[in-house]
């Protein structure tokens, strides 16, 4: 027979497990609704510059796109926010090796220009591959999120779905 002191620990059990769970979930950031917004790429053609010899250390294990020289592809970013919520008055875009790359107030309908760079180094993961722009409240809280992702292979994503390759 189960008395109530027996009910005691699994009570306890229950309540801890509740409360870890509440502890532990976090506020998923939503992406921002692909109608919203609008991402152009911006192909041109870029003299890389060259490497100097002189106080540069290379490596053996440097890609082929480190030294290539020339006219290379080069891609820049034209995001335009089409709509903002009451909440949304700041934009902010950081890189996946922790740049810092804009911050700025945000406007509906004002075009931003992401710098993304050779293509070939991003590919090659020379250079940051994955942006997220965060667009904040009047305190600097996310409201919502857009995450630009550039696979090895050139495959290109906006909140995980393929728009396209480079």
């Amino acid at each position: 027979m189960i008395t109530l002191d027996d009910n005691i620990p699994i009570m306890a059990i229950t309540i801890l497990s509740f409360l870890c769970a509440l502890f532990f979930v976090q506020d998923q950031i939503q992406f921002k609704p692909k109608d919203e917004f609008e991402v152009k790429l911006n192909y041109s053609l870029k003299q890389r510059p060259a490497v100097s010899e002189h106080n540069t250390y290379r490596f053996t294990t440097e890609s082929a796109s480190q030294n290539a020289q020339g006219v290379l592809p080069y891609l820049i970013l034209n995001l335009k926010i089409l709509k903002a919520s009451t909440e949304e008055v700041k934009l902010k875009v950081s890189s996946n090796r922790n740049d810092n790359v804009m911050s700025r107030k945000l406007k509906e309908g004002v075009e931003f220009s992401i710098e993304i760079g050779f293509t070939d180094d991003v590919k090659d993961r020379v250079t940051a591959h994955e942006y997220t722009v965060n667009l904040l409240n009047d305190k600097r809280k996310e409201q919502s999120k857009i995450v630009i992702f550039v696979n090895e292979d050139g495959t290109f994503l906006i909140n995980g779905e393929v728009r396209g390759k480079l």
